[in-house]
């Protein structure tokens, strides 16, 4: 029963996987006209060094409109808004500007992110990275693919040529970790976007990301891009991340590699 109600979650995910697309390309379309004469007074606090635009909220409605009709039965979480059933299985998750503080000040790397959960697991995902204006799509099962061509992420290196993407907790740097893969002669990369890093990582820009901080809406759909360009993609215990019992589990704390690194990165993570 589990299996046959996989195979027809795929199936819906590889429907809906056009109209993802031209809904994640309309609200990046809305986000990059907004940059150019974003004013001051549209960028506003919502904690300590997290901050939200009027652009953020618009586009996470335009968003949340859409997606809501082409899968009514489906819950919502985004970023901006209040979350509605998560108890369904079927969830739409958003974040229509990851990125905020690097938008509101003029800089490229930031992303539209959205993704369908079926039971906790992400099935269908759509990514569009600003620095690079492409468009990554992922289904479960169907493999990943980088504005409409096949995915598949090259083996990566830690010597004195990797790359490694590192966010942290603010005020909290990962001060172990950095010194050890400084010490292989890595050079550690932090962009301020989670899809812009993870996505670097499938496509073998970066050789890793390792990330302390990680809500569900930041993740989600970038997860699902690596793991299906063949990726690995979990906790720092090594655990698979997804599928999630609960979508209100605050941050998590994690690592994309390619295979062939993932458990050393796992291992310099480790406290």
């Amino acid at each position: 029963m589990q299996a046959t109600s996989l195979d027809r979650a795929q199936r819906t995910a590889r429907r809906l996987r056009g109209q993802l697309v031209t809904a994640v390309r309309a609200a990046a379309k809305l986000v990059a006209r907004a940059q150019s004469r974003l004013p001051p007074s549209a960028v506003r606090r919502k904690g300590v060094g997290d901050f939200v635009t009027l652009v953020d909220e618009c586009a996470e409605r335009q968003l949340r409109s859409v997606l809501g009709r082409l899968l009514p039965e489906a819950g919502f979480l985004g970023e901006e808004s209040r979350p509605h059933g998560l108890d369904r299985d079927w969830v739409w998750v958003v974040d229509p500007i990851d990125g905020t503080s690097n938008f509101a000040r003029g800089l490229p790397q930031f992303a539209v992110s959205a993704a369908l959960l079926w039971r906790g697991q992400p099935v269908l995902a759509c990514l569009h990275c600003a620095p690079e204006q492409a468009i990554y799509t992922a289904t479960a099962g169907g493999g990943a693919r980088r504005n409409g061509s096949r995915l598949t992420t090259p083996p990566g290196r830690l010597d004195d040529g990797a790359m490694i993407g590192c966010q942290w907790h603010r005020h909290r740097p990962l001060r172990g970790l950095l010194t050890r893969l400084q010490q292989h002669g890595g050079r550690i990369r932090t962009f301020g976007s989670t899809v812009v890093q993870l996505a670097d990582v499938a496509v073998g820009r970066l050789d890793g990301n390792v990330q302390a901080p990680g809500r569900i809406w930041d993740i989600a759909a970038a997860a699902l891009v690596v793991l299906e360009a063949g990726g690995c993609f979990t906790d720092w215990s090594g655990r698979p991340v997804f599928p999630l019992a609960d979508l209100d589990i605050g941050h998590v704390a994690t690592v994309a590699a390619p295979g062939n690194i993932h458990r050393q990165l796992l291992r310099m993570a480790a406290p």
